[in-house]
C-alpha cells in the first residue's frame, strides 16, 4: 500500500544519494525535494504514484539516475554530469511519451538503446551540445510523431514512418538519412551554421540532401562569411534534381556582394518564400536574380537553363 509524502521539505545540502521507493507525490513535490537536494550524486525512483512528468534539472552533481516508475508522461534530463542511466531499470521498455535529453554525457550506444525501447514515444528532443555523442540511430520508432535534434552531428539514421513534425539544428547535414519518409509530416525545419567558407561542393550536397525528401518547411541558413563560388564546377556536383523548399530563412553576414554564391545558394534550393538578411548590396543582388529565374522560367518552360551568365 503507497504511503503520502509530505511537501514539508527541508534543505539537504550535504545529501548524496536520494533513494525513492513506493511514495505517493506529485510534480511540484518532486520538484521541491530534489530542489532541496541540489548537490546529490545518485538517484533512484522505483514504482513512485501520482507522477506526471519527471524533470531532472540543475543537479549540478548528479552521476547516476535509475528511474523504475509507473507509466509516465514525460521524462526529461538535462544533466552535463550524467554519468550512468542504468536502462531506467525496465527490462520490457521505458514508458514514456515525452523524452528530452539535453548535455547528457552517454555513450552512443545507451542512447540508442532508451529510444529503441522507448516503445510508447511520440515526443523525443535531443541536444547533443558538447556531450560527444559518437555515431547512432534512430531505429524503427513507429510511435515517435515529434522530433528535435540540435547539435547531434553524428546521428545516422531516422528511420521514423508516423512523424507529423521534425526539426534539426547543427553545422553539419549531409550524413543525416531518412530511410522512410513519412507520410504525416506537417512541419520539417532544419537550421544550419556553419563557420567555415563554402563552395560549390557543398552546395552539391545541401541540394543532394534536401533533395531526398519531399518538401521542407523551411530550411534556415546562417552565412558569416563566404568564399569566391566558381560555377564552372556546378555540373560537377549538382546531379539531382532541384528540391523545393517553402520558406528560405537566409542570414548573411559579409558584406561582400558575389553572384555566383546566390546561383548556388537559390539553385540548391528553390524557395516559395525567401526571409533574407543581408546587407543592402546582396538584398538587391538577391532580388535582381530572383527575378531573372522567374523571367527564365516562363521563357522557356519546358528546359532548364542555368542562372548565371
Amino acid at each position: 500500500m503507497p504511503v503520502s509524502l509530505s511537501s514539508g521539505f527541508v534543505s539537504c545540502h550535504s545529501l548524496r544519494k536520494l533513494s525513492l521507493s513506493d511514495v505517493t507525490l506529485d510534480d511540484n513535490m518532486l520538484q521541491t525535494l530534489l530542489n532541496s537536494c541540489p548537490l546529490i550524486v545518485f538517484f533512484i525512483l522505483k514504482w513512485c504514484w501520482g507522477l506526471e512528468k519527471i524533470e531532472l534539472l540543475n543537479l549540478r552533481k548528479i552521476k547516476s539516475v535509475s528511474i523504475k516508475a509507473l507509466p509516465t508522461h514525460h521524462l526529461k534530463i538535462q544533466a552535463p554530469t550524467l554519468e550512468h542511466i542504468p536502462y531506467f531499470g525496465l527490462s520490457e521498455g521505458l514508458a514514456v511519451k515525452s523524452l528530452e535529453l539535453s548535455y547528457v554525457y552517454i555513450s552512443a550506444e545507451l542512447l540508442q538503446n532508451i529510444i529503441s525501447r522507448s516503445q510508447l514515444l511520440e515526443s523525443l528532443i535531443l541536444d547533443g551540445g558538447s556531450a560527444g555523442w559518437g555515431r547512432f540511430n534512430i531505429c524503427k520508432s513507429k510511435s515517435l510523431k515529434i522530433l528535435k535534434l540540435r547539435n547531434c552531428c553524428r546521428i545516422k539514421e531516422i528511420d521514423a514512418p508516423n512523424l507529423v513534425s521534425i526539426e534539426y539544428e547543427g553545422c553539419q547535414f549531409h550524413e543525416l538519412k531518412f530511410v522512410r519518409e513519412s507520410t504525416h509530416l506537417k512541419n520539417s525545419k532544419i537550421v544550419l551554421h556553419f563557420y567555415d567558407n563554402v563552395n560549390v561542393a557543398w552546395f552539391g550536397k545541401l541540394g543532394k540532401f534536401l533533395s531526398d525528401s519531399t518538401s521542407w518547411s523551411q530550411v534556415s541558413l546562417d552565412f558569416p562569411c563566404y568564399s569566391l563560388i566558381n560555377m564552372n564546377d556546378w555540373q560537377l556536383h549538382h546531379r539531382v534534381a532541384t528540391p523545393q523548399v517553402d520558406v528560405l530563412k537566409v542570414d548573411i553576414r559579409s558584406s561582400r556582394v558575389c553572384l555566383a554564391f546566390v546561383d548556388a545558394l537559390l539553385l540548391s534550393c528553390h524557395p516559395r518564400r525567401l526571409n533574407l538578411r543581408s546587407s543592402i548590396k546582396m538584398n538587391k543582388c538577391f532580388i535582381s536574380r530572383l527575378m531573372y529565374m522567374k523571367n527564365l522560367s516562363h521563357s522557356t518552360p519546358h528546359k532548364r537553363k542555368p542562372w548565371h551568365t
